[in-house]
This record gives structure tokens, sequence and C-alpha cells, in this order.
């Protein structure tokens, strides 16, 4: 992708300014060098574009979800500009050199401080970068991905800490309330918003019918027994009276006390 250049007075874009032939022969370092002595804004243009393909390449090794390469390019091409306004060759490191640590500088901060949905401590993050290499390294190392008691001791921290660190991916690009449960876009699949969040209906029974049942478990046996088959198995008074070898009536009053302790019990 080319750096857009703009017209500061008119903010159209244009095409790089022509350079003398001499200047177009020039190599990437050449040309930031020359830039670092003379200031010339067509020169530095001129360098910018020469050391494109090194943005590209940067960009596209530090790719994560949820940032597009496009995004990273532009970074990384703020990165060399920087990177190229203070270059002095006079220190004696290749302009390229420089440049690197500036550009991948400028799309660490990118990641850190524009690209995670919530904020979490910069130490994690820098943590959880850090954890990406590592396994790469102990992966190739050991031939087998690194267990976090090994990661731990190859970082220096604690387990806790690389745990915790491991759980941010999460937090870095968390699913969409608005995303469909399921992998088959022809069928209709539920929003995540629409199985969040729900009352749990035996829950709610169970903190309900709580004071319920600790009435009930103080009732005498025959009057718990009473209840149970009335209310629960859907006996008539007639089949109960006649399991307990009482009347109709009998087992009408024994329930009208049993209901009556209950009440009582639950009021108290």
């Amino acid at each position: 992708m080319l750096p857009v250049l703009v017209d500061q007075r008119s903010g159209m874009e244009r095409e790089p300014p022509a350079l003398p032939l001499r200047f177009l022969r020039l190599t990437g370092e050449e040309l930031a060098a020359s830039y670092a002595r003379t200031r010339s804004p067509e020169i530095r243009e001129q360098a910018i574009l020469a050391h494109r393909s090194l943005v590209e390449i940067l960009s596209s090794k530090m790719v994560r979800k949820g940032a597009p390469v496009e995004d990273l390019v532009q970074v990384g091409t703020i990165g060399l500009i920087l990177a190229l306004d203070r270059f002095d060759p006079s220190r004696g490191v290749k302009f390229s050199t420089y440049a690197v640590n500036t550009i991948v500088g400028e799309i660490k901060h990118y990641f850190r401080d524009c690209t995670w949905i919530v904020k979490v401590p910069r130490q994690l993050q820098e943590i959880a970068a850090a954890i990406h290499r590592h396994r790469e390294d102990e992966t190739r190392t050991r031939g087998r991905v690194p267990t976090i008691g090994e990661l731990a001791e190859r970082m220096g921290i604690s387990e806790e800490l690389i745990v915790e660190a491991m759980e941010l991916d999460v937090v870095y690009s968390p699913y969409s309330l608005d995303a469909q449960l399921g992998q088959d876009d022809s069928e209709h699949h539920e929003r995540l918003t629409e199985v969040l969040g729900r009352s749990d209906l035996k829950l709610d029974s169970v903190v309900n019918y709580a004071p319920l049942w600790r009435a009930i478990d103080l009732l005498e046996p025959r009057k718990r027994w009473i209840l149970r088959r009335r209310y629960f198995d859907e006996w008539s008074q007639s089949e109960v009276g006649r399991a307990l070898g009482i009347s109709q009536m009998h087992v009408s009053r024994l329930e009208r006390e049993a209901l009556k302790e209950l009440q009582g019990a639950m009021d108290s």
C-alpha cells in the first residue's frame, strides 16, 4: 500500500513530486541520509515510498484478530515517517535498522491503545503479547506446546499472571451480542443476546418454594402424606380415605388442619 500524499493547501491527493535524476538513482538508505542532510520535502516523500515494502512486511507479520493489515500499514507508515524525521546517519546505524524499531513500536502502541474492546492493565497486555512469542519458541524447542509452569519459568513470572494474561484473549475481541449461534447461515439461529440473562424458572421455584418445603417438614407424617397425595399425586379425598381407612370427612378435616398449619409456619 502506498502512503497517500496530500497537498497541504488544497487537501487533495497528489502524485509524488518529480526529483532530479541523481536523486532517483539513490537507494532507500541513501535517500534517508540525503534527507537528514538537506531536509528536502521532496526527498522525504521519495524516502517514504522507497521504504513502503519494509512497512508492509512488518505489518503482515504483526497481524492480529480484529486489526486489518491495512490499518497496520497506515500506523507503520507513521512510524516510518517518525523514524525518517529523527534519523541521524552520523551515529553509524543503518536507517532500515533504526526504522524497524520505530515502526514496530508504533504498531505495538496501536495494539495497546486502539484494539482492546475492554481496557486492561498495561502489564497484562505486555505479558499476553510475550506469551505468544515464548509459546512459539518453546513449541519449536520442545516439539510440543509448553505448560503454564514452563511458560512461567521461562518468563520469570508467576503462573497466576500467566493464566490471567491468557484469559485476556476473550477480552481482546469479545463476541457481539448480535452474533448468531450456529454455523449454518441458511438456518435461523438465536442471537447471543437472546440466550444471555434469561431467568432460570427452576431456580426461581427453588427460591419461592423453600419456605413451603420447610413448613411441610414440620407437619406430622400423616398430614404430610395426605397433602402429598392430594396436591402432588392428585388423589381425591375418597381415595385418600380408603388408603388410610378413614372417612372422606375425616380426610377433609385433616387437610384443612394441615393447610392452616402450613400457613402459620410460613407466616412466622
